[in-house]
């Protein structure tokens, strides 16, 4: 089951974020540990300014989909959607947690789009994550993103 966020689930999600952190390539965040900082945007997402996703087996949250409404850098009247982290617990990879997670977010985004609320909605890849094919899902290549 996919299903959103409430404030009553963030110790699960904390949890799946010290996962992720720990599996991201990005040095800084293995580092980064701000629980007050990290609720706190939660809690704003959680209330509008975008959704976690959970996806759930048996009641347990086993993968979750967070993602931002937030202004274009290059206009600000313009909103986009932003995935911030795609996460699938290790044990729960081989199931279908991760397609409905990615399901669900499209289903959300064209929900935004077509009221009006985003221009586009956007989700990366990181260099250690499965070679997932975005384009079934009617997502196209942009960029590359590239960080020293």
């Amino acid at each position: 089951m996919i299903r959103k966020a409430n404030r009553y689930d963030i110790p699960a999600v904390l949890e799946m974020l010290r996962q992720f952190r720990n599996e991201t390539p990005l040095q800084f965040l293995r580092d980064a540990n701000d629980e007050e900082y990290i609720t706190q945007m939660l809690n704003e997402l959680i209330a509008g300014r975008g959704f976690v996703l959970l996806a759930e087996i048996k009641g347990k949250a086993v993968g979750m989909m967070i993602a931002a409404v937030m202004p274009s850098i290059w206009s600000p009247k313009h909103l986009v959607l932003t995935e911030f982290a795609y996460w699938v617990e290790p044990e729960h990879r081989g199931s279908t947690a991760g397609y409905r997670l990615l399901r669900a977010y499209l289903d959300e985004a064209i929900a935004l789009k077509d009221a009006g609320r985003i221009c586009n909605a956007f989700i990366g890849k990181m260099t250690n994550s499965p070679d997932l094919k975005f384009s079934r899902f009617g997502f196209s290549k942009l960029e590359e993103f590239w960080v020293i």
